[in-house]
């Protein structure tokens, strides 16, 4: 009985760490989109829709 306490207890702080890590992704890419980051891939990988981001001059 006490291994599957423990196993219970072991799973569920994993499953918190998951959790976490995945709402700081979320809020991340969240706040950069609130802001207009756009694709946060540069705006070489953008599909012309970086802001800012002058067609005439960049080579396109």
């Amino acid at each position: 009985m006490a291994l599957a306490a423990g196993s219970v207890v072991s799973t569920t702080i994993v499953g918190m760490v998951v959790l976490g890590t995945a709402a700081l992704a979320v809020r991340s890419i969240w706040k950069k989109k609130k802001t207009g980051g756009g694709c946060g891939c540069g705006c070489s990988g953008c599909g012309g829709v970086c802001p800012g981001k002058n067609m005439d001059t960049d080579g396109r």
